[in-house]
């Protein structure tokens, strides 16, 4: 697994997706990338082609994908977003 990007910067691209993307039924979309959570919002997921990454409860991390030139261009997107807005 690629570790450019830890939970923490994952989390960031979820709110980042959330907060300024456009929402379709239950996800939110921007730049290509989706974002939705469960009901009561301990898991949350991102997504692109055949991308996901599941975002668990207490920090754990689950990243599924069928080619890995997905995952290469999925990870150059959710960079782009975290360089674009600073961790607090």
């Amino acid at each position: 697994m690629d570790n450019r990007l830890s939970v923490k910067d994952f989390l960031k691209v979820f709110d980042c997706i959330r907060s300024t993307g456009t929402k379709h039924d239950d996800q939110y979309r921007l730049a290509g990338l989706c974002a939705w959570h469960d009901y009561d919002g301990y898991t949350c997921w991102l997504g692109f082609k055949d991308v996901t990454v599941t975002l668990m409860f207490h920090g754990s991390l689950k990243i599924e994908y069928d080619k890995a030139s997905s995952y290469a261009e999925f990870l150059n997107r959710c960079l782009a977003l975290t360089a674009s807005k600073p961790l607090q």
